[in-house]
């Protein structure tokens, strides 16, 4: 009997739910209540998010009235729960370079909740990890870096020493090294690797950089010079970030407006880093340099793809 897969968010995690597609919405919504103790609630899917109908005829009709597999299925208390444990920690990684978590989210009336800065950890793997939590992989670092790297080598008409700087076995062996930054090179590779539109919006600039032209389906990450972040929609700010909505249809150009806008209010605060004058230190051999183009050399001669910023008094 075919049925329906779908992923239930809640407020305090998420799991997979399968239902045979004869069975009734009302069969699908007790589920939801055994699964979550819940008794009142809204559902919404699709994106942008919207309410699933809930009414009792539209409990009496079959599951695959509602086109609903493959769904993601976010689950919205009538009264908020109590914040989750892990709350303060979250909020800790919200106050990179004196943003307080106030500052980095942006509520959104018409959609019933926030669009929010994910920070990502400052360990040379932020953009695999916006990325990778964006599209739903845990622990993604090493995981998309052997992605990117055995998508060139397959590929070696595209990705060549001309288009990538060097051989690509050399560039292979630096990228799968953790502490080596990915870029635009990535971007392009991890959008065809997912089926999925990347947008990268520059913090200093505001511009929209769009990888994977022609996709359905987007995500929204913010990049602040030497860092990338995830953009994220959210319910309730008290929500941990398991419930997100990391997804857009492409023709959901609203969704970019109201990223440019956050990344704005970023650049206000400065919440950027000036490649092309700051002074940069290598965390390898201790070299410092002005700007971006001098590290690229530094990295180029040595290997060296671990640096920082360095504060200037």
């Amino acid at each position: 009997m075919p049925k329906t897969q779908m992923r239930l968010r809640t407020p305090t995690g998420q799991e997979r739910l399968e239902i045979d597609d004869t069975e009734p919405l009302g069969a699908l919504i007790r589920l939801v209540k055994e699964k979550t103790g819940l008794v009142d609630f809204s559902l919404k899917y699709g994106y942008p998010l919207k309410n699933l109908e809930m009414s009792l005829d539209a409990q009496e009709k079959p599951i695959s009235d509602f086109n609903l597999r493959g769904e993601t299925l976010v689950v919205v208390p009538t009264e908020a729960p109590p914040a989750p444990v892990a709350v303060e920690e979250k909020t800790q990684t919200f106050n990179p370079k004196g943003v307080e978590p106030d500052e980095t989210s942006l509520e959104w009336p018409d959609r019933g909740g926030h669009l929010v800065l994910r920070v990502m950890p400052d360990d040379n793997s932020c953009m695999f990890t916006a990325v990778g939590g964006a599209v739903g992989v845990e622990n993604p670092s090493q995981f998309l870096r052997h992605q990117v790297c055995e998508y060139i080598l397959t590929h070696p008409d595209k990705y060549n020493k001309a288009i990538l700087g060097e051989d690509p076995t050399r560039y292979t062996s630096k990228m799968m090294q953790m502490d080596t930054w990915g870029g635009a090179i990535e971007l392009s590779i991890l959008s065809e690797v997912y089926n999925i539109q990347i947008c990268s919006i520059d913090v200093k600039s505001l511009r929209v950089d769009r990888f994977g032209e022609g996709k359905d389906t987007r995500i929204i990450i913010v990049y602040s010079g030497i860092h990338y972040d995830r953009i994220a929609f959210c319910l309730d700010l008290s929500y941990p970030v398991e419930v997100d909505v990391t997804k857009w249809g492409v023709e959901d150009e609203e969704v970019i407006e109201k990223a440019r806008e956050l990344a704005q209010r970023l650049q206000t605060m400065h919440y950027y880093t000036d490649t092309t004058d700051f002074v940069i230190k290598c965390e390898v051999c201790g070299w410092i340099g002005q700007g971006a183009k001098e590290a690229a050399q530094h990295e180029r001669e040595t290997s060296h793809g671990q640096f920082g910023e360095m504060a200037i008094h």
